[in-house]
């Protein structure tokens, strides 16, 4: 199978490596992936600004972009692999979950879905860092992707939609199963720490949120030992029915 690798972290980050070494023993992958760090961007285009495309050897498959990570999988799917189409985009990976709100600010999710409008089945894939400030467990989630691949999740994955995984931090062997799961909410968004008070903030990102109705969400599988498999829609329409607009004035 033909895999686009990409990420929000850099291209020579050691989640990308991973996903990197131990998919090249089945599969033809392929490398586009931000130059530097893109945590945070979203979807974000780099509209304004030329972009760098650099490979010390394209026979490598190998290609750093001076972009965001939603730029890397437009101009893989444009330029660098035009001739040769992926079937498979994983974005990841991340160090760090990706659950609840977050789902919204993270690259490593925007770089999926750029992919899905495509029509390319994509995942993305992030594992969770230990409170006790252990290096992320890369290879627990390299093994879960694994896994999902010889369970042949890429042919089961509907059109337009990502498989959002998130991998507990833990030995794989310690891992309880897989859930799918829905996106939770917190109840309060990520909080700022104070570097000159009342002047000076930035965000504290390891602070554990208390979560709106947790059963069967994203962070409820996370804490529970569990893999969160959510399938998220590139379409954001609403399910739920529109309200009733009454208008008293200036109705058409």
């Amino acid at each position: 199978m033909r895999i686009l690798l990409t990420n929000d972290d850099g291209y020579d980050q050691p989640g990308l490596l991973e996903l990197e070494n131990s998919l090249r023993e089945k599969h033809e992958v392929w490398v586009v992936a931000p130059l530097h760090h893109c945590s945070g961007t979203s979807h974000a285009l780099g509209l304004y600004s030329s972009m760098e495309l650099i490979t010390e050897d394209e026979h490598s498959r190998r290609w750093a972009l001076d972009g965001t990570p939603t730029d890397c999988v437009k101009i893989a799917l444009m330029e660098v692999m035009k001739n040769n189409p992926p079937d498979l985009l994983v974005s990841g990976i991340n160090p760090g979950s990706n659950l609840s709100n977050n789902i919204l600010y993270s690259g490593t999710v925007a770089a999926a879905m750029e992919a899905a409008l495509w029509d390319i089945p994509s995942i993305a894939l992030s594992v969770r860092i230990s409170e006790h400030g252990t290096k992320p467990l890369f290879k627990t989630a390299s093994s879960a992707l694994d896994m999902l691949l010889d369970n042949n999740i890429k042919s089961k994955i509907p059109n337009g939609t990502v498989v959002n995984v998130n991998v507990p931090a833990l030995e794989f062997n310690e891992i309880k199963g897989w859930k799918w799961t829905r996106m939770a909410q917190f109840s309060a968004d990520i909080s700022f720490r104070e570097i000159e008070p009342g002047r000076v903030f930035e965000y504290y990102r390891y602070r554990s949120l208390p979560v709106i109705d947790p059963d069967g969400t994203d962070v409820d599988a996370i804490q529970k030992h569990y893999i969160s498999m959510t399938l998220l829609d590139v379409n954001r329409t609403s399910s739920l029915q529109p309200p009733i607009l009454e208008l008293t004035d200036g109705s058409f």
